[in-house]
């Protein structure tokens, strides 16, 4: 039985309307009857669940069911082409990260994208796309070829390895729909020169602002999400180059946040086989310390430490979070950290601590406290997995990372430490001290801050066309000091094939809690009394999320 029961004859009916539309989530979060199906994009399909949302919105009992039904529809409605190979991509990962390759299980998955991918191709065929989007698309269909090659490769199923072979075929036809002159799997310096062409339009000008309010909760309108997005970056940019500029003249390389990760990663880096139990030795002292200090962790949790599988590593560069079984009585969670160099993993203790920080004592948490209902109560409408809770997730889980630098500096003062605290700057010791992991990890979660704000500007630029994609990786550029690779790749990729708004989610959500902490403390509350509660809380929508969290710091 799913964990919370729905509450009422409209939360039922509005969870089996989630099932409907994403059954690939449905099934990986433990609803077995949903085993190998997908939602097929006919123009039918898609009517008929706009309809059941319009039907349902006059039912709806809350807020919280109406604007969850509005961030459904939203996605349904942005009918954009990489939605489809994205939908597929992330079923694909699902299946794979929570049990590996079962071919009874991905024979209908793949007969099930097959046909998603040749109705979606009859839908989109012969229309005017823009280039970013074009572009978006390509990347998609090329992360899923490589996701069909690693399934072939791993698979001694003979027919699974024939319909990988016609999903093979028919992606690439749906990618020939999208074809942009001089694109191909290629370095930054082509990609740029092509950038430059037009730059990259996704023709959002006209949707942007509905979209992300529907998507996300968003109350501001897109002037008002850019102004935050400079006003964080500008106030934080100042402290990022002085913390770069004594790393610089520590290493002796340029003052460049680039520079200065190649200079700590050739002097400081574990080895690849040294990276799991470096974190699994880790999380044993850090999670006692979290416990008292930033958030209690429920007594039943037990995430799981991976390294990320060579088939995955793609995907996950550096390393992720994962949950399933959400709606049964055992869910669980996963850290996966990425160790192959030919990606982009995190190597020094520094990087690996805020690696470790952001996904398990933010994501996997968060995950775990709501499936237990350790620290709030949340309904079963509050758990869907949506849009709406991608923002909730990542801005928690940004914010803990700045969280967890306040925790660094009370070791370095040294004053008052308990026992778990002496234990974990003992841990540091064998890795070059408290001190030189503590600069790390405040180099590493200054330069995330700055590229996350950096997103809210680009995201709001790009969708509203108030820049081109090749005038905001200058500005970018020149703005932060940042490489313009990182500017492009930070940015344009993964989030924008998402969607509008995305980009936005950590930093927004994160400066929210933060300024709710701040009234809190001010309050008299503890803050690990209101971390609880806000990790624990379920998946809601944006503003609801904020008003029980400004509740609970009012009491």
């Amino acid at each position: 039985m799913p964990v919370p029961k729905p509450a009422s004859e409209v939360e039922s009916e509005i969870f089996e309307l989630y099932k409907e539309f994403d059954p690939a989530s449905a099934y990986v979060n433990g609803l077995k009857e949903y085993v190998g199906k997908l939602l097929i994009p006919s123009k039918r399909n898609l009517e008929k669940f706009s309809r059941r949302v319009d039907e349902l919105r006059l039912k709806a009992e809350n807020k919280g069911q109406e604007k969850l039904l509005a961030s459904l529809a939203a996605a349904s409605g942005l009918a954009e082409p990489q939605g489809i190979p994205e939908s597929v991509l992330n079923a694909y990962f699902g299946y794979l990260i929570r049990e590996g390759i079962i071919p009874s299980h991905m024979r209908p998955l793949t007969r099930n994208a097959i046909r998603a991918m040749e109705v979606a191709a009859g839908e989109y065929a012969g229309k005017d796309w823009p280039t970013g989007l074009r572009v978006l698309t390509l990347i998609r269909c090329e992360g899923l070829q490589e996701i069909i090659r690693t399934v072939k490769k791993e698979t001694a199923d003979k027919e699974l390895k024939k319909s990988m072979d016609e999903l093979s075929t028919v992606t690439k036809k749906y990618a020939s729909i999208f074809r942009v002159n001089g694109f191909r799997n290629q370095g930054f310096d082509g990609l740029y020169r092509l950038i430059k062409k037009d730059g990259w339009p996704l023709g959002r000008e006209k949707v942007y602002a509905q979209a992300v309010r529907r998507l996300y909760d968003y109350p501001e309108s897109p002037e008002e999400v850019e102004a935050k997005g400079l006003r964080y970056l500008d106030r934080e940019l100042p402290r990022f180059k002085r913390i770069t500029e004594k790393l610089a003249k520590k290493y002796g390389v340029r003052a460049q946040a680039e520079e200065v990760s190649k200079a700590l990663r050739a002097k400081r880096s574990l080895k690849p086989n040294e990276i799991i139990p470096f974190l699994n030795e880790l999380r044993t002292r850090v999670l006692k310390v979290v416990n008292k200090r930033l958030v209690r962790v429920n007594p039943k949790y037990d995430a799981k430490v991976l390294e990320t599988p060579l088939y995955l590593s793609a995907i996950f560069p550096s390393g992720g979070a994962y949950f399933y079984d959400m709606f049964t009585n055992n869910p669980k969670e996963i850290f996966i950290a990425t160790t192959d160099p030919r990606r982009d993993p995190s190597t020094t203790p520094g990087e690996l601590l805020n690696l470790l920080i952001h996904e398990e004592y933010g994501h996997c948490v968060h995950a775990s406290n709501s499936a237990a209902a350790y620290g709030a109560k949340p309904t079963l409408t509050d758990m869907v997995p949506s849009y709406l809770g991608n923002a909730i997730s990542e801005g928690m889980s940004f914010q803990r990372e700045l969280e967890f630098h306040k925790v660094m500096e009370k070791l370095q003062e040294g004053k008052g430490l308990d026992k778990d605290e002496k234990s974990l700057v003992s841990f540091f010791g064998k890795y070059g001290g408290l001190d030189a992991v503590a600069e790390e990890y405040e180099f590493y979660t200054w330069m995330w801050r700055i590229i996350r704000f950096l997103r809210i500007v680009g995201d709001v630029r790009l969708n509203t066309g108030k820049q081109n994609l090749s005038e905001f990786i200058e500005w970018g550029y020149k703005h932060t000091g940042l490489p313009r690779n990182s500017v492009y790749s930070q940015l344009f990729p993964a989030h924008e094939g998402i969607g509008p708004g995305y980009a936005s989610t950590y930093a927004i959500v994160g400066e929210s809690v933060r300024e709710l902490q701040n009234k809190a403390l001010r309050n008299g509350k503890k803050l690990v009394d209101l971390n609880t509660y806000a990790i624990s809380m379920g998946f809601p929508a944006r503003t609801i999320f904020e008003e029980r969290l400004a509740a609970f710091a009012a009491k």
